[in-house]
């Protein structure tokens, strides 16, 4: 659960490719992150083969305090940005039950796995929804018409959006808001 005193997780937007420096300063300090992965098909000398690449470039997830954060500013520089609330200009707590579903969700490896535009991140619409069974069992959010096919729509305000490949709907459960 998220407190008052500013610790929780956090997303940042890493600038110049430097995620992989700054998960070496997080693993340091033993600070909990997250970095969203696919996996890409590609093919090297005719044979298939799966590779590991950022779902959203430059997007890390860290479960800290705000004092931490100042603290990778001082380190960091303008390297990155913390996406901030709105209203009150200061830095986003992601709440937790938004933050485990929207991991469970991108780190299945589902290769049906797709990051969508800011255009389907109203999720309000259509039925809210719990998966109860398969790959995604525990995840939440909001089923919504992609292509003709219906989708769990994962999203993390402002910052993400994910579409899970096709969930039977003997999977879901209607969640009462």
């Amino acid at each position: 659960m998220n407190n008052i005193n500013g610790f929780g997780w956090f997303a940042v937007n890493v600038f110049f490719n430097r995620v992989t420096r700054m998960s070496s300063v997080l693993n340091e300090d033993d600070v909990q992150y997250y970095v969203p992965m696919r996996t890409v098909e590609m093919f090297k000398d005719g044979q298939k083969t799966y590779e590991q690449r950022q779902l959203v470039t430059s997007l890390l997830f860290l479960r800290c305090n705000v004092q931490y954060l100042n603290l990778l500013k001082e380190k960091f520089g303008d390297a990155f940005y913390v996406y901030a609330d709105v209203e009150t200009k200061r830095p986003r707590i992601i709440p937790d039950k938004e933050m485990d579903s929207f991991i469970l969700v991108t780190s299945v490896g589902d290769k049906g796995l797709e990051l969508l535009s800011d255009k389907y991140n109203d999720c309000k619409i259509g039925d809210h929804v719990r998966v109860i069974d398969g790959v995604f069992k525990g995840a939440e959010g909001y089923v919504k018409r992609i292509q003709g096919r219906k989708r769990l729509i994962v999203s993390i305000e402002g910052i993400a959006v994910v579409a899970t490949s096709y969930i039977p709907r003997s999977f879901l459960e209607i969640l009462d808001d």
